[in-house]
């Protein structure tokens, strides 16, 4: 039986995501809630003369880019017991074919493991959105000039939406997660009126998950700002292919899927990367 999940669900997908992924229940209760919805939770269940037994769970978030309204795909999970067996792959296509018919025009996701990434190729998904990786020293600069946790949710969105005006964006109330969480494990946001970075500090080096700016030497700034700060001198940034920043810079490597529900439109400037 398929049914959309209510409050009443909640524990149940709780220690199913936890049992499959691991996590901190309120971490996990917080994405629910807070970043997918549950009204965006599609259940799973074996009917049984003693009682409905969850088994798989699929969500599919409201998600837009300059007009265009699709889904992002997530938190596709099976009991171990039942994988195998083609539960998901039904379960999306069937979703696919519906949210197609509703006038859905894409849907974007970026797969947990292997495996799924492979069953979302079998049903036409394309590799998109590959990112960049790269390494490089920070040069001391004491006169390099940033603020450090100053960027509340609203003013991230509507910066990255500056940056990348086909940002997929989610609901403010998930962005809103987002940054809580961020700043729960341990992230720091550095910006300016130049652009703006998301790092974690590991041992000596400084991970932006995230950073956008004017041009090099913007984004320069806010790195040597973060050194002067942490005493880092060695930074690893993951850029999208579509940033002008350091341009042809970085190891290429993989990341979202996508596939076109209706009439395909260019992607060319199209941003998806998720900081969660």
């Amino acid at each position: 039986m398929l049914r959309k999940a209510t409050q009443a669900d909640l524990d149940a997908l709780l220690v199913l995501r936890h049992r499959v992924s691991g996590g901190s229940r309120s971490e996990i209760a917080g994405w629910l809630e807070n970043i997918v919805g549950l009204d965006n939770v599609l259940l799973v269940e074996q009917e049984t003369p003693q009682e409905n037994r969850l088994v798989a769970m699929l969500c599919a978030v409201p998600v837009d880019t300059r007009g265009h309204r699709g889904l992002w795909l997530c938190g596709m999970t099976t009991v171990p017991e039942f994988k195998g067996h083609g539960l998901m792959a039904k379960l999306l296509d069937g979703c696919l074919r519906a949210f197609a018919a509703s006038g859905l025009e894409f849907a974007v996701a970026v797969p947990e493991s292997g495996t799924m990434a492979d069953q979302l190729r079998n049903l036409q998904f394309e590799d998109a959105f590959p990112l960049r990786l790269l390494r490089r020293p920070i040069p001391h600069n004491l006169w390099a000039r940033a603020e450090f946790d100053a960027m509340t949710a609203r003013r991230l969105m509507d910066t990255r939406l500056y940056y990348q005006p086909g940002c997929i964006t989610l609901p403010r109330s998930g962005m809103n997660e987002i940054v809580s969480q961020l700043y729960h494990r341990g992230a720091t946001i550095v910006s300016n009126k130049r652009g703006y970075g998301i790092y974690y500090q590991k041992g000596e080096e400084l991970q932006f998950i995230e950073l956008q700016a004017d041009n090099d030497h913007s984004a320069d700034v806010l790195l040597e700002a973060a050194r002067e700060r942490t005493g880092c001198e060695q930074a690893s940034i993951i850029l999208t292919e579509n940033q002008s920043l350091y341009l042809g810079e970085g190891k290429r490597c993989g990341y979202g899927l996508l596939r076109f529900l209706n009439k395909p439109f260019p992607l060319t400037d199209v941003y998806f990367r998720l900081l969660v």
